[in-house]
C-alpha cells in the first residue's frame, strides 16, 4: 500500500508548513494530535475479529476503508514526526546561527566552495565556520580580493553579518532551503592559511572546476556557456536573452541536472552491465560524485536516490515501485535539511516526477493505440511511439508544475511539449559530448578543439529552436493576467471532470478543442479590454526602477526600462505587450540613461520589434548611449536625441517630449513625457530633482494632471511642493523597490497627501494599471 510514500507525502507536507509557521511550542502541540489521530486511524484499519485477518479476502467496501485508514495513519505519522524533528533541527542548528545575526565581529571558517563573481562584480563563497553545532555554512560576499581561494584554505575576516532568510526587504527561503543561514559581507581582504591540497570531500566542486575549464577550452565563446550549463546546471555563463528564452521554451530543466541526466547515465552504466542490476548498483557512487560537481542541488540529489532505489529493488528482491522511490527520495532530502520543503526547485522537481508517474504510460497507450492499429511499418511505429512517449513525459511533468511556474515566477508555459521534442535530444547528445570532449580537455586542451567545435554545432541547434520559439509572443503567457489566470484554472476543472469520465478518450477529443477555445478566448477577451480603452497607462513592477507602458489605439511606447526585479525589466515590458498581441513597440523613450532606467533595453530589443527609441542628447552615459545605437543599429530601429520638444502620436492619444531643463547629473539633463487624451493628462518626471521640476512649470504650459509617474522613486530631493500646486494630479504612482536610499521618502509622502492625490505603490501593489475609458477612470 506504499505506506513509506503516504509517510514522506506527510512528512513533506508539514516540514513545508514548519517553514512558514516556525517550530517551538505549537508544532509540538500539532505532533501530539496528529499522533493521536494516527492512532484512531490505525485502530480502524485493523480487521474486526468477525473479520478475515487477510485484507484480501474483506468485502470491497471495508476493504477501501482499511486500506484509506491506513494511508490516512501513515500521513499523519509523517506529519507528526516531520513537525517534531524540525523543531529539533532549529533548535540544534538554526537558532545558534541566528545569535550571530545582526553583528558585525570576526568570523573563521574553512573555505566551501570556489568564489565566484556576483552580477556587480564582487566575489561570493561559502565558508563552513568554526565554533558552532553542525558547522554551519554561511554565504560569504566579499571583492575580488578572495579570488585564488580554494576549498580547504582556512580564512578570518571582520565581517558583517545577516540572517539570510530576509534579504533585500523580503522574507526569503532561498538560502535556507540550501542549508545556509547567514549572509557575511566583508570588503577586506582576508587572513588565508592555504591548505596543501583540496581535501578529499571538495573533490567534486574541484572537478566540476576543472570539467567546465575543459569545456570552455574546447567549445567556443557560443557553445561553452550552454555545454556548461547541460553538463554541470553551471548557468552563471548564460547570456540574458538566452536564459529568458529557455525560460520561456520550457526547457530549462535541461540546464540544471536532474532526472535526464542522472537517467542517461544510468542507462549507460547498464549497458555495460549487459543489463545486470547488481554491477550497475556499485556505480551509484560515481552518480552521488556527479550529483555533487552539478552543486547538490535537490533534483540531482533525487534523481540519483530514486535511481539507486530502482536498482537495488530486484537485488534485494523488492519489486520496482516509483512512487515509493519518490517519497523516500523525498525523505532523505528533508532529514538532512527540513527547510529544502520550501526550495522551489526541490518543489518543481518532485512535482514534474509525481506528475510523469501518474499520467505519461497511460496517456502515451492513449495516443500510440490508434496508430499502432493503423500502420503496418515497423519502423514508423517506433518513431511514433517515442514521439508519443516524448509528448506524454513533457504533458505529465507539466501537470503540477505549471500551476507552480505561475505562482512563484508569473509565468504560464505553453510550449514546453513543442520545444522538447525539438530540443531533448539535442541536449542529451551535448551533455554526453561535452563530458568526454571537456574531460580529454583537461589534459589535451589543443586537440580538443576540433571535436569541440564539431559537438558545438548542437549547441548551436538547442540555441536556435530556443531562440525562435522563446520569443513568440504566447510560447509563455503572463501569469498574473486576470484573464490568463481563469483560463488555468478552467484546464485543471476540465481536467478533473475528464479524469473522472468514463469515456476519456471520447471526452479528450471534445475537452482539447475547448481548452485551445478558450485560450483563444482569453487572449481575445485580454486584446479587447485593451484597445476598448481610450488610454492605459501601467507601471511595471521593475523593482527600484521605472518602466511605464503607455497603450492607445493599438499603439504602443514605452517610458525607460530598467529596475532591480530578478526578470529584467525588458522581458517583464515584453511580456506585459505579448497579453495585447502585440510583438511590436512604436516607441521608446528613455528619459535618461542611468541603469535603473536602462538596464532592461538590451533584453527588450532581443524580444521585440522596437521601431524607435527617443534618448535625452546630452553628455551624461556616454558609454550607454553607444551601446543604445549599437542595438538600434542592429535591430533596425531609428534613434532619436532629442534636443527640443517633440510630440508623437499614440493612438487617439498624444505623447509630448520635453528636452532636458538642467545640466550636469544625468537626473538633471533627462527628459519630461507628457501623455493626454482629451483633458486626461499624465506627466513622467523620471529622475528629475525640485530644482529641473520648478523650470519645468515655469517655463513649460504643463496642466493640471490626473496622473502623475512620481519623480525619482519617490525621492525626497523631486516632487517638489511647486510641482504639486502648480499641477495638482489626482493620481500618483510611485515606481520603487526594496532600497537603501529610504524611498519613498515619508515627506514626498506627506506632500501628495496634502496635495489630495491618491497613492498606489509598486512595492506593495505590483504594477499599477490606470484605464482611461468614456471618461472614467479605474486603477487596478
Amino acid at each position: 500500500m506504499r505506506k513509506l510514500a503516504w509517510f514522506s507525502a506527510g512528512f513533506g507536507m508539514a516540514c513545508l508548513l514548519s517553514c512558514f509557521a516556525g517550530g517551538g511550542l505549537t508544532a509540538a502541540l500539532v505532533a501530539a494530535g496528529l499522533c493521536a489521530l494516527c492512532l484512531l486511524l490505525w485502530g480502524k484499519a485493523r480487521p474486526r475479529l468477525t473479520e478475515s485477518p487477510d485484507p484480501s479476502l474483506l468485502p470491497a467496501r471495508r476493504r477501501y476503508t482499511f486500506q484509506l485508514s491506513r494511508r490516512g495513519a501513515a500521513l499523519c505519522l509523517g506529519g507528526a514526526a516531520a513537525f517534531l524533528w524540525f523543531s529539533a533541527y532549529s533548535l540544534l542548528f538554526y537558532a545558534p546561527a541566528m545569535e550571530l545575526a545582526g553583528t558585525e565581529q570576526t568570523i573563521s571558517g574553512t573555505v566551501s566552495s570556489y568564489p565566484t563573481e556576483t552580477s556587480i562584480g564582487g566575489r561570493s563563497m561559502t565558508l563552513r565556520l568554526e565554533g558552532l553545532p553542525g558547522s554551519p555554512d554561511v554565504l560569504l560576499y566579499g571583492s575580488a580580493a578572495w579570488d585564488g581561494l580554494k576549498p580547504g584554505d582556512r580564512v578570518s575576516c571582520a565581517a558583517r553579518i545577516s540572517a539570510s532568510d530576509h534579504v533585500y526587504g523580503d522574507d526569503t527561503t532561498y538560502y535556507t532551503a540550501r542549508g545556509v543561514f547567514l549572509l557575511a559581507y566583508c570588503n577586506d581582504p582576508p587572513e588565508a592559511a592555504p591548505a596543501p591540497s583540496v581535501p578529499l570531500r571538495y573533490w567534486p566542486d574541484l572537478c566540476a572546476q576543472k570539467l567546465k575549464a575543459g569545456i570552455y577550452a574546447a567549445f567556443d565563446d557560443i557553445a561553452a556557456p550552454l555545454a556548461a550549463a547541460m553538463t554541470l546546471g553551471d548557468k552563471s555563463g548564460l547570456s540574458e536573452g538566452l536564459y529568458s528564452s529557455l525560460n520561456r521554451a520550457g526547457v530549462m530543466h535541461a540546464a540544471v541536472v536532474s532526472g535526464m541526466h542522472i537517467s542517461f547515465l544510468v542507462s549507460f552504466f547498464l549497458i555495460l552491465c549487459r543489463g545486470r542490476r547488481g554491477p550497475a548498483l556499485c556505480l551509484v557512487p560515481l552518480l552521488v560524485f556527479y550529483a555533487l560537481m552539478a552543486g547538490g542541488t535537490p533534483s540531482a540529489f533525487r534523481a540519483v536516490i530514486m535511481q539507486g532505489v530502482l536498482l537495488a529493488g530486484p537485488v534485494l528482491g523488492r519489486e520496482d515501485d516509483p512512487p515509493t522511490s519518490l517519497g523516500f527520495a523525498l525523505l532523505v532530502l528533508l532529514l538532512q535539511n527540513p527547510f529544502a520543503a520550501a526550495s522551489v526547485s526541490l518543489q518543481l522537481s518532485f512535482a514534474s516526477v509525481a506528475g510523469i508517474l501518474l499520467v505519461t504510460r497511460r496517456l502515451t497507450e492513449g495516443l500510440y493505440r490508434p496508430v499502432k492499429a493503423r500502420c503496418k511499418n515497423r519502423l514508423l511505429r517506433r518513431l511514433i511511439y517515442l514521439l508519443a512517449a516524448n509528448v506524454s513525459v513533457s504533458l505529465g511533468a507539466m501537470l503540477f508544475t505549471v500551476p507552480l511556474i505561475a505562482l512563484y515566477f508569473g509565468q504560464i508555459v505553453l510550449a514546453a511539449p513543442l520545444t522538447n521534442i525539438l530540443v531533448l535530444w539535442a541536449a542529451t547528445l551535448l551533455m554526453v559530448c561535452a563530458l568526454i570532449v571537456g574531460t580529454l580537455a583537461v589534459f589535451f586542451p589543443g586537440a580538443m578543439t576540433i571535436p569541440g567545435a564539431v559537438c558545438g554545432l548542437l549547441a548551436r541547434y538547442i540555441r536556435a529552436v530556443v531562440a525562435v520559439i522563446g520569443r513568440r509572443p504566447l510560447s509563455s503567457l503572463d501569469g498574473t493576467n486576470l484573464y490568463f489566470r481563469v483560463w488555468l484554472a478552467t484546464v485543471y476543472v476540465l481536467l478533473l471532470i475528464l479524469v473522472l469520465s468514463r469515456r476519456r478518450w471520447r471526452q479528450a477529443a471534445v475537452t482539447l478543442p475547448c481548452l485551445a477555445a478558450l485560450l483563444a478566448l482569453a487572449v481575445g477577451l485580454n486584446v479587447w479590454t485593451v484597445r476598448r480603452a481610450d488610454l492605459t497607462v501601467t507601471a511595471l513592477d521593475v523593482g527600484q526602477g521605472a518602466a511605464a507602458l503607455l497603450l492607445s489605439g493599438g499603439e504602443a511606447v514605452l517610458v525607460d526600462c530598467g529596475g532591480s526585479a530578478s526578470s529584467s525589466a525588458g522581458d517583464i515590458a515584453a511580456d506585459r505587450l505579448a497579453a495585447t498581441g502585440r510583438a511590436a513597440l512604436d516607441a521608446l523613450v528613455l528619459t535618461h540613461l542611468d541603469d535603473d532606467h536602462f538596464n532592461g533595453v538590451p533584453q527588450l530589443f532581443y524580444r521585440l520589434e522596437v521601431k524607435r527609441v527617443f534618448a535625452p542628447d546630452t553628455g551624461a552615459n556616454r558609454d550607454r548611449l553607444e551601446l543604445l545605437s549599437a542595438l538600434a543599429r542592429a535591430e533596425g530601429a531609428e534613434l532619436i536625441l532629442v534636443d527640443g520638444q517633440q510630440e508623437l502620436p499614440l493612438g487617439s492619444s498624444t505623447v509630448t517630449l520635453y528636452p532636458p531643463l538642467g545640466s550636469g547629473t544625468s537626473n538633471e539633463a533627462g527628459l519630461f513625457v507628457l501623455c493626454s487624451h482629451g483633458t486626461f493628462d499624465v506627466l513622467i518626471t523620471g529622475d528629475a530633482d525640485a530644482f529641473v521640476e520648478r523650470m519645468l512649470v515655469k517655463y513649460d504650459p504643463i496642466p493640471d494632471l490626473e496622473l502623475l509617474l512620481v519623480g525619482h522613486h519617490g525621492s525626497a530631493g523631486s516632487t517638489c511642493r511647486e510641482l504639486l500646486d502648480a499641477l495638482r494630479p489626482e493620481l500618483a504612482v510611485i515606481s520603487v523597490g526594496y532600497n537603501t536610499y529610504g524611498h519613498p521618502a515619508p515627506e514626498v509622502l506627506e506632500r501628495l497627501a496634502a496635495a489630495g492625490a491618491a497613492v498606489y505603490r509598486t512595492d506593495l501593489s505590483g504594477p499599477v494599471t490606470v484605464t482611461l475609458r468614456d471618461g472614467l477612470v479605474s486603477v487596478r
